[in-house]
């Protein structure tokens, strides 16, 4: 089991008659709270994005989620979910929505949902610009402010692992096919993104896989600042990288 985050790494009396002591709770490491986020959907050459997503969450993520949940109805809980999306997709159509797990204390939360993204790549010309960071889309930056009066504390360390893969409309190629680049800083944090196209040339694979806490750093005074935030708008940069598909000229 787990303790709830707001009970790890911190000083506990363990109460015995003859001899009580304090202990440091541990901090769960970060490969234990996961996000694991699953796309396959459809481009069209329109720009619309439509298909299937499905979110696991495990750890503390889970613990968190399911607590809300507890309290909400089923229609509520796809209300909230809705909003989540829309609050960063506005023109999200989502839905047959599925929530499992909410009462189980051992398995992954988890939720999947039908989406129409119209308007996600943009159309000019023969080309078709699109992010593949799907669930990064709209995202805003975690740490606007260049000035901070209070440490920074993270409430635990965690990862993300994500796949999307996007079926390209018919008659078009990749046009530049850079990669985001990869950022890591110490033992702290690991940022891996990568592209690929399959051999068909018919989808576009992105995958992101990225955790933040390692050696248990999660909280980090006002004077580290400066770098806690670099590390996160690299990150951010990184997510809003752009690619191009570009319609193949005809046979003659």
């Amino acid at each position: 089991g787990m303790l709830r985050w707001q009970e790890e790494g911190e000083q506990t009396l363990i109460t015995d008659a003859k001899q009580p002591v304090w202990v440091e709770t541990p901090l769960t490491s970060y490969d234990r709270s996961v996000i694991k986020r699953r796309a396959k959907v459809k481009l069209a050459a329109d720009g619309t994005v439509e298909g299937d997503v499905t979110i696991e969450l495990t750890g503390h993520f889970a613990i968190e989620r399911k607590e809300e949940s507890d309290h909400e109805s089923e229609s509520e809980r796809e209300e909230s979910l809705k909003e989540e999306i829309k609050a960063r997709l506005s023109t999200a159509e989502v839905s047959n929505i599925r929530i499992e797990n909410v009462t189980d204390h051992v398995k992954p939360f988890v939720y999947s949902y039908h989406v129409r993204i119209p308007g996600y790549g943009e159309r000019t010309g023969k080309r078709i610009f699109l992010r593949p960071a799907l669930f990064q889309y709209g995202a805003p930056a975690l740490f606007p402010t260049t000035d901070r009066r209070h440490p920074v504390y993270f409430h635990f360390p965690w990862s993300e692992e994500d796949n999307v893969e996007i079926e390209v409309p018919a008659g078009y190629a990749l046009d530049n096919a850079d990669a985001p680049a990869p950022l890591t800083s110490g033992i702290v944090t690991g940022y891996k993104p990568s592209l690929a196209v399959s051999r068909d040339g018919r989808f576009l694979i992105y995958k992101r896989n990225f955790y933040f806490g390692g050696g248990g750093a999660i909280v980090f005074p006002v004077q580290h600042y400066a770098t806690v935030k670099s590390v996160f708008d690299a990150i951010h940069l990184q997510d809003r990288h752009s690619i191009a598909l570009k319609q193949a000229e005809p046979k003659p």
